[in-house]
């Protein structure tokens, strides 16, 4: 330990947080109310409760299964209609049960949640199945006024690079702070990643998420799972952020053709792949652009959702909205009659293989929140979102809640770790190997060259080996461009070019999955597979990295331990999947 300081700035703690968003700090509080005597430190890219892709700069809004709800009704509606089979139905159903405990402990800790006047918690119209309940953005400033109160200790601006391994036990993380290139070294007896998907820098709200987490647990030796389902896409107003939410039922193309009925389901409960695939259909055979006609949004829109967080006074969602969402359309976006829409891609890679109590295949290490929302594996085939609005925040939440007992118990009884210090100053030098190039590409070149790889929908929406191949080919010239790149002095910069590793790496997973699941199954659609396989596809794609390479395994879904049996493809899917077929003189091109 004492050569440790020679390194760099030396922290230890029972726990390490990486990600002061709200997962770390549900997490947080929990463990110091399981156990008040565990010291937990929190390391923050940003500034903590600054932080956070979602729960300060969101609709605020919470998916519960209330009390009245049916948990059969609801696993049977998601089986069918969005996980196809492939869900962990067992942890779907811990998820959906848990979601009333976070309701608990938010109230608990003065975090208010909108209810309807007579005490239940509220939910749309469209969506009998479960609730939603609307919040404050304030969330994370409060729960980090509780976290002060426990003695939760924080590490601000620092970004953690590499984690530190003792044989299959995680035990710390390397970093560097990112004013003033100091570096850090962090020992742990517990390590919880808690710091976000990979979007790849692509759509402005959700830019936050590089992957840090999860290609540091990938480089250590952890297993990945589901990274074919990292190609979420939202509905984009031209020049702004996404349009309100059922946009999908008002669209039509430069014909004037209504477009739900040949893409969507009668009800949707958010948007499937079905209206991306046909939205660029439409472009391709020269029927764009697709446009939306406001007029009709609430109208044609079965999900009842229209004015839905409006109901409630919520002061800081609101200052939000109009500090940011309303100068955004004032100046950027198309403000027509029938706005322009467009296949936003935002991503949502988050592939951590964990188990229910969220601990991964590495000794010592947890993956909550969005690192592991596909990896997890208890919404099958579909992004991390999961087409539940308000999943992201209760997902958060949840796998705090389900991770709280196993890490406590662990860093209750753990050894010490020992550090290699070889494996120290080998990350030191790593981390800082770009600085030594005075000159050279900017990181940002690199980046915008994933983003042309994973963004376009002939990539991540309508995939093909031929195509999938040629986005590997991009996102390998990216990993080659990584050894040219220069910070030009500035440790922003650094940090900068770490972010490209990293969702190099999450690219790679994401293109690699893809290509090894022949089949077309819920978001993951392949037009040289066109079919659903049951037979030879209803399993679990896995990832590791071994000596360089990534080793793919099969992972048999234990279905004698489900309740919902499989059913065949509706009809209506199987027709949207018939519709949404390009030409072949278009497939020929």
């Amino acid at each position: 330990m004492s050569n440790l300081e020679s390194f760099g700035e030396v922290y230890t703690a029972d726990v390490l947080i990486i990600g002061a968003g709200p997962a770390g700090f549900i997490a947080a509080n929990r463990i110091k109310d399981l156990n008040p005597n565990l010291d937990v430190l929190m390391i923050e890219k940003s500034t903590a409760a600054v932080s956070g892709a979602k729960a300060n700069k969101g609709a605020g809004v919470l998916w519960v299964l209330s009390e009245n709800d049916d948990l059969d009704k609801f696993r049977d509606f998601f089986c069918t209609t969005t996980g196809h089979f492939i869900e962990d139905q067992e942890l779907l159903e811990k998820f959906a049960l848990a979601s009333r405990d976070m309701v608990a402990h938010f109230e608990r800790w003065n975090i208010k949640i909108c209810r309807e006047p007579d005490g239940t918690l509220a939910r749309a119209d469209g969506l009998p199945l479960w609730s939603l309940c609307a919040f404050d953005l304030d969330i994370l400033t409060k729960l980090k006024k509780i976290a002060n109160k426990r003695g939760v200790r924080f590490v601000n601006k620092t970004q953690s690079v590499e984690l530190l391994t003792d044989g299959n036990r995680v035990v710390g993380t390397v970093g560097f702070d990112l004013i003033t290139g100091k570096f850090r070294i962090f020992k742990g007896k517990a390590v919880i990643l808690a710091n976000g998907a990979c979007d790849w820098m692509v759509a402005n709200m959700w830019t936050s998420a590089r992957g840090d987490g999860i290609a540091a647990a990938y480089r250590a030796g952890a297993e990945m799972r589901n990274a074919e389902f990292s190609n979420f896409y939202n509905l984009g107003l031209r020049g702004s952020q996404s349009c309100p939410v059922g946009g999908q039922f008002a669209l039509y193309n430069s014909d004037g053709e209504y477009l739900a009925p040949k893409y969507c389901s009668e009800i949707e409960h958010d948007i499937d792949i079905g209206i991306i695939l046909g939205m660029e259909k439409e472009v391709a055979e020269g029927r764009g652009p697709i446009v939306m006609e406001e007029t009709e949004l609430f109208a044609n829109n079965p999900l009842g959702v229209g004015g839905f967080l409006f109901r409630w006074d919520r002061p800081h969602a609101k200052k939000f909205w109009t500090t940011l969402m309303d100068k955004e359309m004032e100046y950027s976006s198309d403000k027509g009659w029938r706005p322009e829409i467009f296949p936003m891609f935002i991503g949502e890679c988050g592939p951590v293989k964990t188990s229910h109590e969220m601990e991964t295949t590495l000794q010592g290490l947890w993956a909550i929140g969005d690192t592991n929302r596909n990896g997890a594996g208890a919404f099958g085939a579909v992004p991390s979102p999961s087409r539940l609005r308000g999943t992201g925040l209760t997902w958060a939440a949840v796998t705090a809640l389900l991770s709280e007992k196993s890490v406590v118990e662990f860093a209750s009884q753990a050894s010490e770790p020992e550090i290699n210090e070889e494996q120290v100053k080998n990350f030191k030098d790593l981390i800082y190997a770009p600085m030594k190039r005075e000159k050279g590409l900017s990181p940002r070149d690199p980046i915008f060259l994933l983003g042309e790889a994973v963004a376009p929908p002939r990539f991540s929406a309508r995939k093909s080996k031929e195509r999938i191949e040629e986005a590997l080919a991009m996102v390998n010239k990216a990993r080659q461009q990584y050894e040219e790149v220069s910070p030009a002095n500035d440790f922003h910069m650094l940090g900068l070019c770490h972010d490209l590793r990293n969702m190099t790496d999450c690219a790679e997973m994401y293109f690699t999955a893809a290509l090894e699941r022949k089949e077309t199954r819920g978001w993951h659609y392949r037009e040289d597979f066109l079919e659903r396989d049951d037979a030879n596809w209803r399993k679990w794609i896995d990832l590791k990295l071994e000596n360089g390479k990534i080793v793919i395994r099969h992972t048999k879904i234990p279905f004698e331990n489900y309740k919902t049996p499989i059913q065949p493809m509706s009809s209506e899917l199987a027709r949207i999947l018939e519709n949404v077929k390009m030409s072949p003189v278009l497939e020929e091109v």
